[in-house]
């Protein structure tokens, strides 16, 4: 078996982690305009359900993923730990 050195393990984590939370802010940011555009359209089930939806996508995406995530291993691989 290969071994591969925990620099290169730690990248593709903090990739994985970098791109997975983009994906949710894009999400979050697209069914936020969806709700927005669905409340002024004059539906509002389902603009008050796509704003509650990118709400949470936005969540997952900045706090969960980017900031208590991301953030950390950032950190962890620049300071050599």
């Amino acid at each position: 078996m290969v071994d591969v050195p925990a620099v290169a393990v730690e990248l593709g984590e903090l990739l994985a982690v970098v791109v997975g939370a983009g994906a949710a802010s894009a999400i979050g940011i697209l069914l936020e305009r969806v709700g927005l555009s669905a409340v002024s359209g004059g539906d509002l089930a389902l603009g008050a359900w796509a704003v509650g939806m990118g709400l949470l996508a936005l969540y997952v995406g900045v706090v969960a993923l980017g900031y208590e995530q991301a953030l950390p291993r950032l950190r962890r691989l620049v300071a050599g730990e």
